[in-house]
């Protein structure tokens, strides 16, 4: 599988999103962002082995930060949890074009 999927796939990043390839690769969205060609490679490759030691690098950090620009794009709505204290309230849905939430429609 991909640097994506396996990441995606650790405990903890269940509520990021899988940000679509073809915004990543556009200059565009990369703009300010650090210069992490090799990091690219690494998160664009369609073959991923997990279990090699290169890993653990600077691809989440960049990945965090196109992840960022992606859910704040008008077409991204963000799960957020109304409260901290857990089994007190459902997870709603979050638009950042209208500014608002509503309860998630698939629970």
């Amino acid at each position: 599988s991909s640097w994506i999927s396996w990441f995606l796939g650790i405990k903890g990043n269940e509520y990021l999103c899988r940000v679509p390839i073809d915004y990543i690769q556009e200059t565009f969205n990369q703009m300010g962002l650090e210069d992490f060609t090799d990091i690219l490679q690494v998160i664009l490759n369609p073959v991923f082995d997990s279990s090699l030691d290169w890993v653990v690098g600077d691809e989440e950090k960049w990945y965090g930060m196109i992840h960022a620009r992606f859910i704040m794009s008008e077409r991204k709505a963000l799960p957020v949890g109304p409260s901290d204290v857990w089994v007190k309230s459902n997870v709603k849905i979050f638009c950042p074009r209208c500014n608002d939430t509503q309860p998630d429609q698939r629970h």
